[in-house]
């Protein structure tokens, strides 16, 4: 079922947004230069080829006060605007140090990893270096495992571990179907980002197309809940080593992010709230628990 939709979804979409190519050579990056910085420019390159060729002083002056209260309207423009992106943001930190980084000439670092170094050996093949990275992410979650010597690797199981601790049993969980409204109200929860998974369909197009594939969404939701069964292609994420700091050869000196498409973003969010819900109700988390909830932090979690 929801392979069916996505292909239709992915074919309306690519019929309807065609690739198109945008020269951004003659775009300005300062979006704070207003028509009237642009015209007192304009105004002061003037005055600076008169002060050249002329001697007179009292020109020089008015120059010089011109170019003083120039710097100062756009030392405001800028602040103001700058000011409007920082309030206008959800994550405030981010964009206050976007800004400071724009500003300091600092760009978008390349994210390409040319080679690794192995063992005194550069390797420079692609896929070796995805299979490397691979391998070295199975590495350190075993030997994290084993280097934690309070955990009883026979208890890993977590089903063994709630039959121990927990002496009577939890009420069953009641999956109840969900509405229209129930999926509407997930969709607009997303934040409108850009970014997406293998499918190249993002938050922002799918709030914007979500008046037309609430039903057939709801309904595969539905039988996602009845059955049990997850969608596999909402099992597939893009997975993306980030480089921290040090030598970039050095292959612990990254970290991989996933990134999953938007519509597992729905179902998970969905079956998080039942879950959530059903936790609550019964009382089944304890009170040592603070990630993962709302209105308990690392600072609360420090506290206790």
């Amino acid at each position: 079922m929801f392979n069916n939709f996505l292909n239709n979804y992915l074919r309306c979409y690519y019929t309807s947004f065609l690739k198109i190519n945008i020269s951004k050579f003659n775009q300005s990056h300062n979006e704070w230069i207003t028509r009237g910085i642009k015209v007192s420019c304009k105004r002061k390159k003037e005055l600076f080829v008169l002060c050249k060729i002329s001697n007179n002083h009292n020109l020089r002056l008015y120059y010089k006060k011109y170019c003083l209260i120039l710097t100062r309207v756009i030392c405001n423009a800028k602040k103001l605007h700058y000011n409007n992106i920082i309030l206008r943001s959800k994550n405030k930190v981010k964009s206050t140090w976007k800004i400071i980084n724009s500003e300091r000439g600092i760009t978008h670092q390349d994210t390409s990893i040319p080679l690794l170094e192995l063992d005194d050996k550069l390797i420079k093949n692609q896929h070796k270096i995805a299979n490397l990275f691979n391998i070295t992410s199975y590495r350190w979650q075993t030997i994290n495992v084993n280097k934690n010597k309070d955990v009883n690797l026979t208890m890993i199981n977590p089903i063994n571990y709630l039959f121990k601790y927990y002496k009577n049993p939890f009420t069953k969980i009641n999956w109840q179907y969900a509405s229209t409204n129930k999926i509407d109200k997930i969709i607009k929860s997303l934040k409108p980002k850009n970014t997406y998974g293998y499918d190249k369909i993002s938050n922002f197009i799918i709030k914007l197309s979500s008046p037309y594939i609430i039903s057939p969404l709801t309904h595969i939701c539905n039988a996602a809940l009845s059955s049990g069964v997850f969608p596999d292609r909402l099992k597939y994420a893009i997975v993306k080593p980030i480089f921290k700091k040090g030598n970039k050869q050095d292959i612990s000196n990254y970290r991989p992010i996933s990134l999953l498409t938007s519509f597992s973003k729905v179902f998970e969010k969905l079956i998080y709230n039942r879950l959530h819900t059903h936790f609550e109700m019964n009382n089944i988390l304890v009170q040592e628990q603070f990630g993962f909830r709302m209105q308990h932090s690392t600072e609360q979690a420090a506290v206790f």
